[in-house]
């Protein structure tokens, strides 16, 4: 019987600090697919501001670029989860990466752009590694 206290109150205490632990959005700590896409922007601006060497006006310029590039994306993710649209979304991707690369040109010096575009290049690598490790896993397992 006092076993069966004990535990009970340790669940109790347990489940109490579970429950008193905040979310991660209030704390900062949101996740790239929770955060509002003004947010993800400005924090991707000032990112690249950090990498590139951008002057506070190149950030300044960038961060509205980067906005109307998060909102086309999501609006091609809702167009194919709502709307069951696959076909013709790699183009779709491929022509807004193109209107955001030119818009993009025009505020970076062609040093500071030939970085970013070797970046993203970088991050795409890691993310094919990822996805084909992921493949490779055994049904169940997770990285």
């Amino acid at each position: 019987m006092k076993k069966l206290l004990l535990i009970l109150a340790a669940s109790t205490a347990t489940a109490g600090t579970a429950f008193a632990q905040a979310p991660a959005a209030a704390t900062g700590l949101a996740q790239a697919g929770t955060a509002a896409p003004d947010q993800l922007a400005q924090r991707r601006a000032q990112y690249l501001g950090k990498e590139l060497g951008l002057t506070a006006d190149q950030q300044t310029r960038l961060a509205p670029i980067l906005m109307a590039q998060r909102q086309q994306l999501q609006l091609l993710r809702e167009q194919r989860t709502t709307g069951g649209r696959k076909l013709g979304t790699a183009q779709d991707l491929k022509a807004n990466e193109a209107r955001t690369d030119e818009q993009i040109k025009t505020v970076l010096t062609p040093e500071q752009f030939t970085k970013f575009a070797q970046m993203r290049d970088e991050q795409r690598e890691k993310m094919r590694e990822h996805r084909a490790a992921g493949a490779n896993a055994p049904a169940g397992q997770s990285e």
